[in-house]
């Protein structure tokens, strides 16, 4: 029985996981006719509709009771208003290599949080797995689309990790949530609480004519990161994490840049090289270690 609830723990975290590690593909498609705020604000927004009907066709109650309120605000706020905003900006400015390894950053900032709020240090086993994992996904983000400065901008980078940095947050509160409310009412809540927040910056921002310019491709990359992403991965994301621990599953964020280079062969016919597979191995060790502490 313990077996088979490890099973699906684990299925679960990574097919949000598989749907994560595509976020920077499909963001980078969207910034391609529009701008990075533009792409972030839409995502709540046109997953809004589907939230609402969700809520309205299964009679979620909003939680709004105690502390419940402030967790639900923090995940609708820090995971699908504020990290869409910076994370699709900070892609516009800075190259694919510095935000795929902004992405796997959020594995460490997982084990501090949680390490913070339990007030218990994460096992050596833990620092270990993470410092390989992330040596591992750095080798590969290097061999595979570089880590150079061309394109590159402090402001771009700082913007991925500030809105990975609020993502966690978010998803720490949103699993803490989970636990009396469940993962969908928390993600769809939380949907419509990012789309009240974000509808201002799409109509002061982009306006008519900002939407008007996003192609069809733009559109698709936009629709898959709102009802993929935003909500499909939350809702997973979500449930894993309040069923298996902040640093436990938030680890396995250093495979999301593995996700998203190794559609490259599959999408682009690039190939796939030795230094690729034994940088992906390396990362692979390291999220085993970090289970096993």
């Amino acid at each position: 029985m313990q077996d088979n609830k490890t099973v699906r723990l684990y299925t679960i975290a990574l097919i949000a996981v598989l749907l994560y590690g595509l976020t920077p593909l499909f963001t980078k498609i969207a910034v391609g006719s529009t701008d990075g705020i533009t792409v972030g604000a839409l995502r709540a927004i046109v997953a809004s509709p589907l939230a609402v009907a969700v809520i309205l066709a299964w009679r979620m109650r909003l939680p709004w009771a105690g502390n419940a309120k402030w967790l639900l605000i923090t995940s609708g706020v820090g995971s699908l208003a504020v990290f869409p905003l910076l994370f699709s900006w900070g892609v516009q400015l800075t190259t694919a290599g510095h935000a795929a390894a902004g992405t796997a950053s959020g594995a460490v900032m997982a084990g501090v949080f949680s390490a913070l709020l339990n007030r218990r240090w994460p096992t050596s086993y833990w620092w270990i797995g993470i410092a390989v994992g992330m040596a591992g996904a750095l080798l590969l983000i290097w061999e595979a689309i570089g880590l150079d400065v061309e394109g590159v901008t402090w402001q771009g980078d700082a913007l991925v990790f500030a809105g990975m940095f609020a993502g966690v947050v978010g998803y720490i509160a949103g699993a803490r949530l989970t636990h009396t409310v469940g993962a969908i009412a928390v993600t769809m809540w939380s949907v419509c609480i990012a789309a009240i927040l974000v509808l201002p910056v799409l109509a002061w921002h982009s306006g008519a004519a900002g939407l008007a310019a996003i192609d069809l491709s733009g559109w698709a990359a936009v629709c898959a990161l709102a009802w993929g992403t935003t909500i499909g991965a939350y809702i997973l994301w979500n449930r894993a994490v309040a069923d298996g621990g902040v640093a436990r599953i938030g680890s396995l964020q250093l495979l999301q840049p593995v996700i998203g280079i190794g559609v490259a062969p599959v999408l682009l016919s690039e190939p796939f090289t030795v230094p690729l597979a034994v940088a992906t191995a390396v990362t692979l060790v390291g999220v085993v270690l970090v289970q096993r502490g």
